[in-house]
This record gives C-alpha cells, sequence and structure tokens, in this order.
C-alpha cells in the first residue's frame, strides 16, 4: 500500500502552459486530496525539498501553496516537526464523488423556517418562464424575432462610445429624468395622462411596482378588491403584505363594482386592468370606471390601474385611462416596456399622485435603485426619436395577421373541441373548452407534449367560470400557424380528449 506521501506525489499532475500559476494549481491538486480523503487527516506531507526534487517546481511555489492550504485550515504547520493534514478533514467525502440532493422547494421547507408571507407563494411556478419553446402558446411571449434590433444597437452604442459620470453612476431615485419625460409625453398623447416627469417613478417591471404599492398602501388585514380571474402575480404581492382579498366578478362591463360595495365597501385598495382586463379581455366600461373612481373618492382608497397591452388595440375605441377620468387623485397607474418592447429590458413605470411621490421614492430608496442607467437612456432616445410609437404600428399589424391566422387555424382544426373568436386586443385569446373538463390538467399534460399555454383557472379565486385555455398568438408567426395548431390537435388526440369532447 502507497504511504500519504506517495499517493500526494502519485496524484499531482500539473501544466506549465496554463494561465494558472503552478502554486494554485498545486494547491488546488493537495486541497482536492484532502476533501476526497485520499490523504487522511494528520498525515505529514513531504518535505518542500522532496516536493521541490519529485515536481521539478521551485520551492518557492511550494511554499506559496503551502501558506494558502495552511490560511484555509487544511494544513498546519508543526516548528521543527513538517507539516501535516488538518485532523478535522479526516474521513470528510469531496464535494465531487458525493451526489448533491437538489436544493430544497418551498413546499419542502417546514414553516419554522419561513415567514408567515412565504406561504402565499407556495404553488408558484418560475420553470415556466423560461426560453420560448418551439411549440409555445404562452401569453407572456412576443414577437422578438420582430424587434428593430439594428435601431436599439445603434442608440446603445452611441451611448457606450463615450459614457458620461452620471450613466456610470447610481442614477437619479426616480428614474433617468429624460425617460420619464419621453413616458409623461406619451401617456398624455396615447391615454390622455395629465402629469409631469415628475410623478413619473422608473421601476424593475409592473411587477416591482405592485409590490412596492403593496408595501406602501397596506396594512395586515386591509381588504383588496381584485377582479376575479385577475392578475395572479399582483394578487399575491397583496397578500405577502397581508392584504385580504376580496375578488369581484368579471361582466361584459368589466370588475363588478356594485359586487364589491355589497362584500366590502370599506376596502382600502382595489386592483385592475381595465384597458384590457387580463386574462379575460373585457374593456371596462365609461359608467364603471366612473363608478369605482367614484367609491375610490368617497372611501379615500387607493385604486391601481395596471394598463396592460394597452398598446396593442386591433377594433374599437380606446377609452381615456382610470389616471385620465380622476379629480380626487386617487389613481396610481402602472405601464411596462416588456410587452411592447422586451422583456429582458425590466423597464416600467408608475404615474403617482402628488401625495404619493415622496412616500414611495423613499420605501424606493430603501428596497432598490433605478433600473440600469444605459437600459433608460437607450429606451428614451428609442422614444425620443419616433421609434418607439413606429414599432407599435408595426406591431398591431403583425399581431392582428398572426391573431387571424391562428384563429382560422383553430376553427378549422380544433372547431369540435375550442370555442374560440378573435379578441379586440392584447396577445392571447381564449380557447373555451367542454364544460366537464380540467382546464388545469390539460395544460398540465400538455406541457409534458412539450405545448406550454396556461389554463383560465388558475387565474380564477372563485371558479364560477367554464374551463377555458389562454392562447398566446404574438410569437406564432403566419406561415407556422397551421403546423404548430396541428401539433397541439395531435397531443389532444394523443391525450384522448379530441374524442371525449366529440
Amino acid at each position: 500500500m502507497k504511504s500519504s506521501a506517495g499517493l500526494l506525489l502519485s496524484g499531482i499532475e500539473l501544466d506549465p502552459a496554463s494561465a494558472i500559476p503552478l502554486y494554485r494549481q498545486l494547491y488546488l491538486q493537495i486541497r482536492k486530496q484532502i476533501l476526497s480523503g485520499r490523504i487522511q487527516g494528520g498525515v505529514r506531507l513531504p518535505s518542500t525539498r522532496t516536493l521541490s526534487n519529485e515536481l521539478k517546481l521551485s520551492r518557492i511555489t511550494i511554499l506559496n501553496a503551502f501558506d494558502q492550504l495552511i490560511a484555509e485550515g487544511f494544513l498546519t504547520s508543526r516548528t521543527g516537526a513538517g507539516t501535516y493534514v488538518g485532523n478535522e478533514w479526516e474521513n470528510r467525502g469531496s464535494a465531487d464523488d458525493q451526489p448533491q440532493p437538489p436544493p430544497p422547494r418551498l413546499s419542502d421547507l417546514s414553516h419554522s423556517m419561513l415567514s408567515l408571507r412565504s406561504s402565499h407563494f407556495q404553488g408558484v411556478s418560475y420553470e415556466s418562464w423560461a426560453a420560448q419553446t418551439p411549440t409555445s402558446f404562452l401569453p407572456s411571449h412576443s414577437a422578438y424575432d420582430a424587434f428593430p434590433q439594428a435601431v436599439w444597437k445603434r442608440l446603445m452604442n452611441r451611448h457606450l462610445h463615450k459614457p458620461t459620470k452620471a450613466l456610470l453612476g447610481y442614477g437619479e431615485l426616480q428614474g433617468l429624468q429624460s425617460l420619464r419625460q419621453a413616458i409623461a409625453e406619451y401617456v398624455f398623447d396615447a391615454r390622455g395622462i395629465d402629469c409631469s416627469a415628475g410623478q413619473v417613478v422608473i421601476v424593475s417591471g409592473a411587477q416591482q411596482a405592485f409590490n412596492l404599492l403593496g408595501m406602501l398602501l397596506l396594512n395586515p388585514q386591509d381588504s383588496v378588491w381584485m377582479e376575479d380571474p385577475g392578475h395572479i402575480a399582483a394578487r399575491i404581492a397583496f397578500q405577502a403584505q397581508g392584504g385580504q382579498v376580496v375578488p369581484l366578478r368579471i361582466d361584459d362591463q368589466g370588475i363588478d363594482v356594485e359586487q364589491g360595495l355589497a362584500r366590502c365597501p370599506e376596502a382600502r385598495l382595489a386592483f385592475t386592468t381595465p384597458s384590457r382586463q387580463h386574462p379575460l379581455g373585457i374593456t371596462m366600461s365609461s359608467a364603471r370606471r366612473q363608478a369605482l373612481i367614484d367609491w375610490a373618492a368617497r372611501n379615500q382608497s387607493w385604486i391601481i390601474e395596471d394598463d396592460c397591452d394597452s398598446e396593442f388595440r386591433y377594433n374599437g375605441r380606446l377609452l381615456p385611462a382610470l389616471y385620465a377620468m380622476d379629480q380626487g387623485a386617487r389613481v396610481i397607474y402602472v405601464g411596462t416596456f416588456s410587452k411592447v418592447l422586451f422583456p429582458s429590458l425590466r423597464l416600467g413605470y408608475v404615474i403617482l399622485p402628488q401625495a404619493l411621490i415622496e412616500p414611495f421614492c423613499t420605501l424606493r430608496a430603501v428596497m432598490d435603485r433605478s433600473p440600469p442607467t444605459l437600459l433608460q437612456a437607450v429606451t428614451a432616445d428609442f422614444m425620443g426619436e419616433g421609434h418607439f410609437i413606429g414599432h407599435i404600428r408595426r406591431m398591431r399589424a403583425l399581431y392582428t395577421a398572426r391573431q387571424q391566422a391562428l384563429v382560422e387555424q383553430l376553427q378549422q382544426r380544433l372547431n369540435g373541441f375550442f370555442k374560440v373568436t378573435a379578441v379586440d386586443a392584447g396577445m392571447h385569446l381564449i380557447a373555451w373548452l367542454p364544460a366537464h373538463l380540467d382546464d388545469a390538467a390539460i395544460a398540465r399534460e400538455l406541457a409534458q407534449h412539450n405545448i406550454h399555454t396556461y389554463a383560465l383557472s388558475d387565474y380564477c379565486l372563485e371558479h364560477v367560470l367554464p374551463p377555458a385555455l389562454l392562447i398566446g398568438f404574438a410569437s406564432t408567426p403566419e406561415d407556422q400557424a397551421r403546423e404548430r395548431v396541428e401539433a397541439l390537435a395531435q397531443a389532444l388526440s394523443n391525450m384522448g380528449y379530441l374524442q371525449k369532447a366529440t
């Protein structure tokens, strides 16, 4: 049996041509042998003179490696007796040789290890937010292939060529002034919102806005009106702050304010998506908007208006934003660039009543700084030079054509199973299913066939609507609509659902 010294010498392989210094290579290899148990704790190592001769290294190289190992506790030096392996490493298995258990999931952790609010996040999946798959009908996937990358690259290079101190620094807490000004001008023209750049705060997407607003406005046990079905992540953000969700049904005019007044007239907050209700796509009527604003004024409550997908309207008149109708300064407007530009930009914005600007920014200063200044500067130029409006117009035309192509294929191939009609706004369709089916189960099974969509029931608290799937059309080119619908139909056939529906 070889001695530990022999094992050490036989296991050392150094590469003089490597960019890693020789002392570092020696340190790493001795460390690995100790951790693996190849050399036992308490064993005396060969002298530096022996190692120098055997490994053809200078003693300085070996001493540097030993000094690092001694500093980290892998070796101990005994005056007059030599250098020994530390005893605490004896019988320790190598992390490389032992199978590593997967990290614990939130649902696997005991309640004593987590805060009470963490329970609100159980069941939320982050895996489905990964890169776009070949057969994705996810509503959040847009036409990334149609984004004007050449323009964006030119604008970005303009700032990278000679970055200023302001560009490289922390940036303004509210966000870059030029971007806030561009947003104020855009929402005035497009949504009828008369605000100053000082009322605009740049955030890292709409979701960050919901979390910050929940922290700012809600006390534990405060009631929150939420559309049902409605925005999942916003609901969880408010619940995590201790808010008590009051689900309100959606009819052909939008959120049912009368139901809210009957169930909980004293609610602290209402969350709504009036321009294109998420996920049903209904536009809130003028009468219902005024009723909601009147309630907030009487009750001194707040309304968060998520203006999701308002840029993508294909038919009908776009009504003014709630914020534009509000005379009592009770509405907070949230917008995002994730859908109209691209999600990884991580830029959104909040337009606040004057009374909330200072407290919101104070909270923001504690929780986070503004998003990268470079991306804000590029977005400001993109808007200020007219590219933003032009891009929206092109995307409206593109999405109109993509929706028409997908609806035609769905109606031709799956008319007996899905009930699908074109929508006036947004990026997805509602595919209604036979009433006896479980939409969540179908969505899970489709994912196993690498076809991805969402179940309508995932968005519901009170399950009163028929089952349905959300079918995104924005990421499906016209010439691929038939192929993708055929893949969907084949998967449903293999799962046995088409036969069950006929």
